[in-house]
């Protein structure tokens, strides 16, 4: 589990770099808001059309070559990138990220923890995953604003964090290839054996109502994690405080992570994960309510702490468990890869509409107002993944079963400690 953590996300500090350094890019590489909007969006457009092609890929290649070439494509790839390239290859580089992120990776790691952790603890499996790979965040998004502080120039710091961000991606790829065994994604693992998919039993997933209503669960849940990306921005634009101030502010989210994930993923446990998110879904609701309606005065900084922490602690809690939702819905063990790559086709479609989203409502309203209606909608869509959680929570409670879950259930077998 330990490789994983720190596989799963050191392979992500180079995509979501703008989270703590937005203002530094637009800077350094010379873009608008909208541009880096469509940055982000582009690698969203290959990701989406990578999920579902990786969920089939997972059930077929062992996980350790999958997330070995991902984790050193991405780390090169940042390597070039600290080259400050021209926007159009800044396009094209996010675009190959997509793939290396996702076609060759994600399935493969959540596969691969949903088969470490037995069928009753699959809140704690997820929850432990996301602690962390919050704390290896936090740590590197601490160390990141220490090297950036180290600079005079904006540009030299930001060089030195993308290098910094892309020698991690390597070194968890070595981490992965010297501690994970070869053989541990293959199929289901009966026996040690891969097994094949039958192709009536994926027409059964993608007939599940519950792989549907957990697909649109995510993309809110992830919609919402997404806006906490803007939180440096926001403190920098609306409250005038410094790069450094923006950065520090993203480490201490990032902190908040390994907490808000192993509490949530041992609560989902206890109470279910459905209750679980739907008390996450009600606290980032409120959350972004306030940051909606607070005026951006220098005496209200406390607030602005205050708010972070609660949307943070609700977003990560809601990333720590939402794919436990598959155990208590009883998706096949046998086709996960193939159900998260569907899942997560539309789960993480949030990756293309949101960056265009805010870097427009920023571009064409400026910061205050612009913020004031972006964290309007996340409230909002909040409330709506509420709904959706509740329905999923009557649909499992009814006992809604599929004829494959149903003849899982009494062999459920798990990867080795």
């Amino acid at each position: 589990m330990a490789s994983l953590i720190l596989a799963g996300d050191s392979i992500y500090l180079l995509v979501y770099m703008r989270q703590s350094y937005q203002t530094s890019m637009q800077e350094v590489f010379g873009v608008t808001f909208t541009q880096l909007g469509v940055m982000n969006s582009m690698y969203g457009l290959l990701a989406i059309t990578a999920y579902f092609a990786g969920g089939w890929l997972s059930d077929r290649i062992a996980t350790r070559t999958l997330l070995v070439f991902s984790l050193f494509a991405t780390g090169l790839g940042g390597y070039y990138m600290a080259t400050i390239p021209s926007y159009p290859m800044l396009l094209a580089l996010h675009a190959f990220w997509g793939v290396s992120t996702i076609l060759t990776f994600w399935s493969a790691l959540i596969k691969s923890a949903r088969l470490w952790g037995s069928a009753g603890d699959q809140g704690k499996t997820f929850g432990i995953l996301d602690a962390g790979r919050g704390l290896v965040g936090a740590i590197m998004f601490t160390a990141g604003a220490w090297v950036f502080s180290r600079y005079v120039f904006v540009a030299d710091g930001l060089i030195a964090v993308i290098m910094l961000y892309a020698s991690a991606s390597i070194v968890a790829g070595c981490f992965v290839w010297a501690f994970i065994p070869e053989d541990s994604a293959h199929g289901s693992l009966r026996g040690g054996k891969r097994e094949a998919v039958p192709a009536g039993q994926l027409r059964l997933v993608v007939r599940l109502p519950a792989v549907w209503l957990q697909a649109f669960i995510i993309l809110l849940a992830y919609w919402l994690y997404l806006g906490s990306f803007e939180f440096a921005t926001f403190a920098e634009k609306v409250f005038g405080q410094d790069k450094l101030f923006g950065a520090t502010l993203s480490a201490y989210r990032e902190w908040l992570r390994p907490l808000s994930a192993i509490t949530a993923g041992i609560l989902a446990d206890r109470i279910r994960p459905t209750r679980a998110v739907m008390i996450c879904f009600v606290a980032a609701a409120v959350g972004y309510a306030v940051l909606a309606a607070v005026p951006g005065d220098v005496a209200l900084l406390w607030m602005l702490w205050i708010q972070v922490a609660t949307v943070a602690m609700a977003v990560f809690a809601l990333r720590g468990i939402y794919f436990a939702l598959m155990e208590e819905s009883r998706v096949p063990l046998l086709v996960t890869g193939t159900a998260v790559g569907l899942v997560s086709t539309i789960g993480f479609t949030a990756d293309v509409f949101a960056y265009p989203m805010i870097g427009w409502l920023l571009d064409t309203f400026g910061a205050k107002t612009g913020y004031t209606y972006y964290f309007s909608l996340l409230s909002c869509a909040a409330t709506v993944g509420f709904v959706l959680t509740l329905l999923l929570a009557g649909y499992n409670h009814r006992g809604s079963l599929s004829p494959l879950a149903t003849s899982e259930a009494s062999q459920d077998q798990r990867a080795p400690d």
